[in-house]
């Protein structure tokens, strides 16, 4: 923020533009304590499935392997586009309160929030991946990743067609 201060600080509407994303920023957080408890539930979800799976044999994963992939392939797919969509609309609410300023003055703005924003979200997120990782490791999948881009997250698995016993 200081090198953004310190280029576009004597703008004339840098002072209330700084204010308005101020109010937008503690107004957010306390969204997203509420949404990081929504969200809570998909990571509670994989703690069950990694639980299930703990008990079960090579043998009874491989009879259920469809199952527990698809559980867990679209358990992400919730988790991760909720993420998404809470992103993209705290983008489109800073972009709101930033009409009309210079191009790349916007710009550096919005980057700064957006970066601002996966900073409060990203122990949320780790832990969720965190979650993933031990049902991953439990069925055996070949690879996966997420990746952050600008305003979307995306998450890819390389499943085995089967579980080998």
């Amino acid at each position: 923020m200081e090198l953004i201060k310190s280029r576009y600080g004597d703008h004339p509407d840098f002072d209330r533009i700084i204010e308005s994303l101020d109010r937008l920023s503690r107004q957010t957080e306390e969204e997203l304590q509420i949404e990081t408890r929504v969200l809570s539930c998909y990571g509670e979800h994989l703690d069950k499935v990694c639980a299930v799976l703990s008990t079960l044999t090579t043998e009874q994963i491989a009879e259920r392997y469809a199952e527990f992939k698809s559980d867990l392939f679209s358990t992400s797919m919730a988790f991760f586009s909720s993420i998404s969509e809470q992103l993209t609309q705290f983008l489109k609410r800073v972009q709101m309160r930033l009409r009309g300023l210079l191009a790349d003055m916007k710009v550096q703005l919005l980057n700064y929030m957006h970066d601002w924003w996966i900073e409060k979200m990203y122990p949320v997120i780790q832990s969720f991946i965190d979650k993933i990782d031990a049902v991953a490791k439990l069925l055996g999948v070949d690879s996966y990743s997420v990746s952050l881009n600008y305003a979307f997250i995306t998450v890819g698995f390389t499943f085995k067609s089967t579980l080998k016993k």
